[in-house]
């Protein structure tokens, strides 16, 4: 651990209290110091412990990924892992971590398989804080434009669990049904969506990034992802969420844009039109403000009056 400082895991690890400053002392060593609480069968209370004090280093991503993430995602995805702990805090702690370069480099090494395996975690019904945080790493993964065909691709496949959750149990006409991927074909009738609506917001978020690049949109348009989004948006009760449904429904249904401007992750956007963008912003803020009072207000009056 840092130099002067003592930091004790209950029965576990305590820090080299006095020991000089140098190479060890650095965020990297402490956060590898932290590795072995996360092993399979460690106290659990160690285990939540240890993954706060990483995370607060920022620096598990860094330290010796083979070791720390792919002990941390092991855990993540390994039901009964821990038999005295559930682990969902994991999620959030990952995607956290996902906000970091080394840690999306490591989790889209194509050599590694990582991102598949947290692909089924989209539909993890047991807890909304493990599902949520493996979308929000998923969706962190998608600001690395350069990996969008390989995600898209057949070897990870990611569109269709990133659909499956925003699908509801419509019936599509034959032709429709043809156009989506076969996970999202003739779907239960009592299908249920994401019942989270900041999860569906980062679903829907996450597809928007992945329509950064020209390539991208085709993709995400051959695949139907507009027939789910259509529906969404029909069902959809959040005005944020709603929003964001339109804006990538746009995105899919609207003209391509001019040459040179393919990558919408890359268009350096003019210093007046980016204030004009701002402004906008802010309006439709007021305006998400101003549905969800009117929402809020119906949904007190529809309330049965006090007998």
């Amino acid at each position: 651990m840092a130099a002067g400082r003592t930091c004790t895991l209950e029965s576990g690890v305590s820090s080299r209290s006095g020991s000089p400053a140098g190479p060890e002392a650095s965020p990297n060593a402490e956060a590898a110091e932290l590795l072995p609480f996360l092993r399979r069968g460690a106290r659990a209370d160690l285990q939540a412990t240890a993954a706060q004090y990483a995370l607060a280093l920022g620096a598990l991503a860094a330290a010796a990924p083979g070791s720390g993430l792919e002990r941390l995602v092991c855990a993540l995805c390994t039901s009964g892992y821990n038999a005295r702990a559930p682990l969902h805090y994991l999620g959030p702690l990952l995607s956290n971590l996902s906000q970091q370069p080394a840690a999306r480099a490591y989790l889209l090494d194509p050599d590694r398989c990582v991102i598949q395996r947290l692909l089924p975690l989209t539909q993890y019904s047991d807890s909304s804080l493990r599902r949520g945080g493996v979308v929000g790493t998923l969706r962190n993964c998608c600001f690395e434009h350069r990996h969008h065909e390989w995600l898209l691709g057949p070897e990870v496949d990611i569109l269709p669990f990133l659909l499956l959750p925003l699908a509801g149990p419509e019936d599509f006409s034959e032709e429709e049904m043809a156009r989506l991927p076969v996970d999202l074909q003739y779907l239960s009738p009592d299908k249920q969506r994401e019942p989270d609506a900041d999860i569906r917001k980062m679903l829907i978020e996450a597809i928007m990034l992945l329509t950064a690049t020209a390539p991208g949109r085709q993709q995400v348009r051959d695949q139907g992802a507009y027939l789910i989004l259509r529906e969404l948006h029909t069902w959809e009760p959040e005005p944020d969420v709603q929003m964001a449904c339109e804006k990538l429904i746009q995105v899919l249904i609207g003209d391509e844009p001019d040459s040179g401007m393919e990558n919408l992750l890359e268009v350096q956007v003019p210093e007046d039109v980016e204030q004009q963008l701002l402004q906008l912003d802010h309006q439709e803020q007021e305006e998400l403000e101003q549905r969800q009072q009117e929402l809020d207000g119906e949904s007190r009056g529809k309330r049965p009056a006090a007998t």
